[in-house]
């Protein structure tokens, strides 16, 4: 998210008004008072539960950037139907908590954006340049929500086809769709760029090391495995 609406910020109007201050730690002020409490306890739930969250929380701390909730996580309304984003600026994860009510749908946010957070901190991404951006759009896709059923029921695949040939476009489509929501671009261009860079990016699976299959043993495998890494206390 940028500090213009060509940079996706206009879906965070309370960016506006925080300008880097957590909300999070401000549950009982002002409006949505209890979207703030419900958004905070799952945050809370998925940072203490989640697999996936648990190794790039590691991760961070590894690579010298720990995590204080207080600071790089804000619950805030959102415009629209956006779920999340994370602000570069502020170094901040931005859960929409008018439209991330669940649990489920809080870890997944916050997991999409902890692999932007993450790349930030790892590879100094700059979200001002388009592949930068679209190579870590790519790679939240492919390490936190399309598996072959997620392509399946997207369309990009039937059981019929090139399982790996359907995962690789339900990343591509996730991928550009962000592109275009953050930095305005037509779907040709961001199309394009995530071509460019797709190969690199997509065999970039740190710090998860595998693409996870839903509903199986493979997040608790990698969070196991995650020791050998530095990446677990």
């Amino acid at each position: 998210m940028s500090r213009n609406d060509e940079r996706g910020y206009h879906y965070y109007p309370e960016r506006h008004e925080q300008s880097g201050k957590s909300t999070l730690s401000q549950a009982m002020e002002g409006r949505g008072a209890a979207n703030h409490v419900r958004c905070a306890n799952n945050v809370g739930w998925c940072l203490k539960n989640n697999p996936m969250i648990k190794i790039l929380v590691g991760a961070m701390k590894k690579h010298g950037c720990e995590i204080d909730l207080a600071r790089h996580v804000s619950c805030e309304n959102c415009e629209g139907r956006v779920t999340g984003g994370y602000d570069p600026e502020t170094n901040q994860v931005v859960i929409c908590q008018n439209n991330a009510t669940k649990p489920s749908t809080c870890c997944s946010v916050l997991g999409h954006e902890f692999v932007h957070a993450f790349d930030a901190c790892r590879a100094k991404v700059n979200f001002d340049n388009l592949e930068h951006l679209a190579c870590t759009e790519i790679r939240a896709a492919n390490l936190m929500h399309c598996s072959f059923m997620t392509a399946w029921l997207q369309g990009d695949s039937s059981v019929f086809g090139n399982i790996k040939q359907s995962h690789q476009e339900c990343i591509k489509r996730k991928a550009v769709t962000s592109v275009i929501m953050v930095r305005n671009c037509s779907e040709e261009k961001a199309r394009n760029v995530v071509d460019k860079v797709f190969d690199k990016c997509y065999n970039d699976m740190e710090p998860i090391g595998r693409r996870c299959r839903r509903n199986s043993k493979d997040p608790e495998n990698a969070l196991t495995e995650s020791y050998l890494y530095g990446y677990s206390d």
